[in-house]
């Protein structure tokens, strides 16, 4: 039980300080050195809250939704990080393992969740929505050796900031669906949909760029 709570204060501690970091990288300009930095924090503080999250996953009994966060989140965060690293080479063996793993996840969310298994203090509306957009991402991420060079050349730093926006997200509506209960399913739909605006913000923001400046990292 001491174990527990020491894990579930790391998580919510991180989670907190990491939403909170996470917002500079967002709003600033991209690869400036604040973006950097606080990149850097976000990836730290995010790295620890997701991974309390899925020890308490595996050891206790959690809703399906909140799973559902943790996955996208996780896998999100991962992803992420693995765009930022391949700056000279496209996707390779580890980011389709990568990219399976969350398939398979996401396959799972959906006959777990068709099987009745969702909390009713949960919407299930919200773990099919993340299992969708979780499966669509990795089926992307999929695809991606098969245009490996235009990606690398164009799309590359946009696939790195959505998929960390996308992580902020995931973490926001998890934190939020959890502490505010009473006010569910709006305290997951809210952070949900306003997740999915900045993400297309995000695009057109890249897409207005000019040529010279998109190999920036979002």
């Amino acid at each position: 039980m001491q174990a527990n709570n020491i894990n579930i204060a790391v998580h919510v501690g991180t989670g907190v300080l990491g939403l909170a970091i996470g917002l500079v990288p967002i709003l600033s300009v991209k690869g400036s050195r604040i973006h950097r930095r606080a990149g850097k924090l976000f990836v730290a503080l995010a790295g620890v809250a997701i991974g309390t999250a899925v020890l308490a996953d595996l050891l206790l009994p959690q809703p399906l939704a909140l799973i559902a966060a943790t996955l996208s989140a996780g896998y999100q965060f991962l992803a992420g990080l693995r765009a930022l690293h391949l700056r000279h080479r496209g996707p390779g063996i580890l980011d389709a393992a990568l990219a399976c793993a969350a398939l398979i996840g996401s396959v799972w969310l959906l006959l777990a969740l068709s099987s009745g298994r969702a909390s009713a203090s949960w919407s299930p509306a919200i773990g099919y929505a993340i299992a969708g957009y979780l499966g669509a991402v990795a089926l992307y991420d999929l695809s991606r050796p098969l245009w490996a060079n235009y990606w690398l050349a164009r799309i590359r730093p946009l696939d790195h900031g959505l998929k960390m926006t996308g992580c902020y997200f995931a973490m926001f509506s998890a934190g939020a669906g959890n502490s505010l209960r009473a006010w569910q399913p709006w305290s997951q739909i809210v952070p949900s949909s306003l997740g999915g605006l900045v993400l297309i913000v995000l695009v057109i923001v890249y897409l207005r760029r000019p040529a010279m400046g998109i190999h920036g990292n979002l």
